[in-house]
């Protein structure tokens, strides 16, 4: 039977990974096991190795940089794994019965703007939203059911990702209000606008457009910072019951 990394030996890979410097659970996790498998492969060959001299071929294969590279690559990977996962969440509401709501949105806009004859209407509802959104998110929202920390202060790469989410909303929220500033607001003060009227075709599906891309933005900004958090926490908890405070 070959040998194998026992208990006490796979204890001291994570004390290994530690001390150069990997300080989240979660990839000393990913560290251990390929660190356990090159040590075994070694042993297949060559059984009487010590542990010791064992882990020192096996971690001159990855050496600092490597693993830190290791480290890079799996933060990217999440990153992706969690942006693709809101993009698929925004695309579900290109699909009936969610488009309805998406453009019974993008109308009630566009006929709030035509019947006011005022883009800065729109702008002051989307301003007076953001404010209090903003304000529930962060004072609410987030210390109840967006925050995760884990027992004893561990740290987890996904916990990070999952931190910085949530720490972007404002940005991710704001987007709607800068196109609407950068698109209407700066144009209407240089007097752009004078002498078109909201009655035009072209001036309608100008103003309907960009109705629908508020609405867009108003679905990215959800599926960003809250249903994407909400789906981090759902895997950490899968992932990680044990550290779940």
């Amino acid at each position: 039977m070959n040998r194998q990394i026992t208990q006490e030996e796979s204890e001291q890979l994570f004390q290994f990974c530690r001390e150069q410097n990997i300080i989240h659970y979660d990839l000393q996790v990913e560290l251990v096991d390929h660190l356990a498998s090159a040590i075994e492969e070694q042993w297949e060959k060559w059984p009487e190795l010590s542990f010791e001299f064992a882990l020192k071929r096996a971690f001159k294969k990855f050496g600092h940089n490597g693993f830190r590279r290791i480290y890079e690559i799996r933060k990217k990977e999440l990153n992706k794994k969690y942006t693709r996962l809101h993009f698929k969440y925004f695309y579900s509401f290109f699909r009936w019965p969610q488009i309805l709501i998406t453009f019974i949105l993008s109308y009630l806009i566009f006929n709030t703007i035509i019947l006011t004859e005022n883009f800065r209407v729109v702008y002051t509802i989307f301003f007076a939203f953001t404010i209090p959104a903003m304000a529930y998110f962060y004072l609410f929202w987030f210390p109840k059911k967006g925050k995760l920390k884990a027992k004893n202060n561990t740290k987890f790469l996904l916990l990070e990702v999952l931190n910085m989410r949530c720490k972007q909303f404002w940005m991710v929220l704001f987007l709607p209000l800068n196109i609407l500033n950068f698109f209407v607001l700066d144009k209407s003060s240089e007097g752009g606008w004078e002498g078109l009227s909201f009655n035009d075709f072209k001036m309608r599906l100008f103003i309907f457009g960009l109705s629908f891309l508020m609405v867009c933005f108003g679905i990215l900004s959800y599926s960003y910072s809250i249903y994407a958090s909400q789906k981090i926490k759902q895997h950490f908890t899968e992932q990680f019951p044990e550290f779940v405070k």
